[in-house]
């Protein structure tokens, strides 16, 4: 009998540490997510992290899903997509723009044939290079475009700022019912700012140094004389 109530004992112990841990981690899931500007997904189910290394292997990870979706893949024309940029609710300051321009680069590059960015400053979606056109010098200006997206992408960086890796969620919708369509939560590595060229030090010639009073000195001698 003793035994019994000392298992039992023993298993109601291990169901409270475990309804503890699980209470812990929807606190903390829901702490990180507290200020998030996406739609993040509802019920008690956490959405799975995907390791990814860099938000770039991150960004072709969600290109190929993205390209794969019905609504992509069966579409008879490329479809126009609008990305206005990754944003932050990391707890410190984080400079956003080498993950916008990491992750635009692989989106572009990874569903170029199924998706056009309304972009101003990228150059109109040519699938089949016309033999006239040797260089990129020769391609047509950008195309302006006036109408509205069918598709939105929308990322967002999440995680305490002194750790070395973050979480980036990754969203595509339907730009006009607001529908999630993808939605994948990355682990990647923090991208470090770039660093400012160092300023060159000041060089001493070996030419003639002119001085006051009509001296001169040359640097290797240190002699001086009269002209």
């Amino acid at each position: 009998m003793i035994f019994f109530k000392t298992a039992a004992r023993k298993v109601n112990r291990g169901i409270l540490l475990l309804m503890g841990a699980l209470a812990l981690a929807a606190c903390s899931t829901t702490n990180e997510t507290a200020n998030s500007g996406l739609a993040q997904p509802g019920g008690a189910a956490a959405e799975p992290l995907i390791e990814a290394g860099d938000v770039a292997i991150a960004a072709q990870y969600a290109a190929h899903a993205i390209r794969d979706l019905p609504q992509v893949a069966d579409a008879p024309k490329p479809m126009m997509v609008q990305f206005t940029g990754v944003t932050s609710i990391v707890t410190g300051p984080v400079d956003t723009e080498p993950y916008t321009n990491l992750l635009r680069d692989r989106l572009l590059v990874g569903a170029h044939d199924k998706l056009r960015y309304v972009e101003r400053e990228l150059p109109p979606l040519i699938l089949a290079k016309p033999k006239k056109i040797k260089s990129r010098k020769d391609l047509p200006p950008p195309v302006e475009v006036n109408s509205d997206p069918d598709f939105q992408v929308l990322a967002e960086l999440r995680g305490n700022f002194n750790d070395d890796f973050y979480k980036i969620q990754i969203q595509f919708l339907d730009f006009h019912t607001h529908e999630v369509l993808f939605d994948a939560l990355y682990h990647i590595r923090k991208e470090m700012p770039s660093e400012p060229p160092p300023v060159n030090p000041t060089t001493i010639t070996t030419e003639t140094i002119q001085v006051p009073n009509g001296q001169s000195s040359s640097p290797e001698t240190g002699d001086s004389s009269l002209r």
